[in-house]
């Protein structure tokens, strides 16, 4: 697959957020508003994962992200992203609807490749996603990546957006690979998202099995 240059300096707000609709009851909200950090403030040594159910990633996807609110078909586990023990967001990780990929010269069929889907955060928290998606793909290769005999990760950022994301995929040995074109599925309805470019990251399993873990303290600096 042919390099691209870097995503451009469009920024966004927030990744993937929406307000919280008046009286929500999901699993983020269902006992109010949770603490959240405020920007500048060091947090990311105290974000962690948990294995959730689908009907609580569902439910957090239905009340919180922007343009996917449903839970991918063919997915293998829903993560939690947790501040201070709260479950503030969701990431899905799921087989990706591809039959193949061809990657640096190496093609890599459906069933090794896995994709970070619906990265989701329910509340305003700037850089939560960004250091919530590292510790769930540490820990998504950790316990799947061999015994599954998966050797690509995936993901798709809007080209509208820039910002620690992108970074924090960075540091993380993902090289964006190119831009998706815009068009509906002709087996699924039809979305807006879809009407949008986005940048497709890829990551070798086995080269970030490998890599010395990056400090998540660079990412913020």
């Amino acid at each position: 697959m042919t390099q691209t240059r870097s995503p451009g300096q469009r920024r966004s707000t927030g990744f993937q957020y929406t307000r919280t609709p008046e009286g929500c009851s999901c699993p983020i909200h269902r006992d109010g508003q949770p603490v959240t950090a405020p920007l500048g403030l060091r947090f990311a040594e105290r974000v962690h994962i948990e294995s959730i159910p689908r009907h609580v990633a569902g439910a957090i996807y239905e009340a919180h992200h922007s343009y996917m609110d449903s839970v991918p078909r063919t997915n293998l586990v829903h993560h939690g992203l947790c501040y201070q023990d709260q479950l503030l967001g969701a990431i899905t990780w799921r087989y990706p609807l591809i039959r193949s990929l061809e990657y640096d010269g190496t093609r890599y069929e459906g069933d090794e490749i896995v994709e970070a889907a619906r990265i989701c955060i329910g509340v305003d928290f700037p850089n939560l996603a960004s250091a919530a998606l590292a510790r769930s793909m540490e820990r998504f290769v950790r316990r799947h990546g061999r015994r599954r005999g998966i050797r690509l990760l995936l993901t798709f950022v809007r080209a509208d957006f820039d910002g620690s994301m992108i970074k924090a995929l960075r540091d993380k040995g993902w090289d964006c690979a190119g831009k998706t074109e815009p068009g509906q599925a002709g087996n699924r309805p039809d979305k807006q998202i879809r009407e949008r470019p986005k940048w497709r990251f890829l990551c070798e399993v086995a080269a970030e099995s490998e890599r010395e873990q990056t400090s998540l303290a660079r990412w913020f600096g």
